[in-house]
């Protein structure tokens, strides 16, 4: 019986501290930064009676429809944020992590109803990871890689 008890618990421990492991170290890495610029070089996210967070909504691709976003138990619950750098103010959007059979996400940025971008990634989900290894915006490739931190500039016209 003493024996049984001690390959039990000796099975446990070993049990338990694999699964630690196994949950240590997953990865979530969907931010992309985006500048935006008009075609004068000016940072629309700073010019006083341009776009604020609360001008944006964001939706998700969801089963082939968009998905208003909004998560009111995250720290950005918009699905985005601004985001100084040292050249400038950024949008930092984390896209969505739903995906179609081939591995891509799409997520809506609208900034009013007549002005609506789209941002498509590749999201790898492999070892308990999401992360985000290609990215276009409006069909133009902006981002591949995993060397780099996402991010871009974009054209704006006014």
């Amino acid at each position: 019986m003493k024996r049984f008890l001690l390959l039990f618990s000796l099975v446990t421990l070993t049990g338990c501290s694999s699964d630690e492991a196994e949950n240590c170290c997953v990865v979530i890495d969907t931010g992309v930064s985006i500048k935006y610029l008009t075609k004068e070089g000016d940072n629309f996210l700073e010019m006083e009676d341009r776009y604020t967070l609360s001008d944006i909504t964001v939706y998700h691709k969801v089963d082939n429809q968009w998905v208003k976003y909004f998560e009111g138990n995250l720290n950005e619950p918009k699905g985005l944020r601004i985001e100084e750098r040292e050249d400038g103010k950024y949008l930092k959007v984390f896209v969505s992590t739903t995906t179609d059979a081939e591995g891509y996400s799409e997520t809506k940025l609208e900034f009013s109803e007549t002005d609506a971008d789209v941002i498509r990634a590749v999201v790898d989900k492999a070892h308990h990871n999401t992360i985000v290894t290609k990215v276009w915006y409006n069909g133009q490739l902006k981002w591949e890689g995993n060397q780099s931190d996402r991010i871009f500039e974009v054209l704006k016209e006014l």
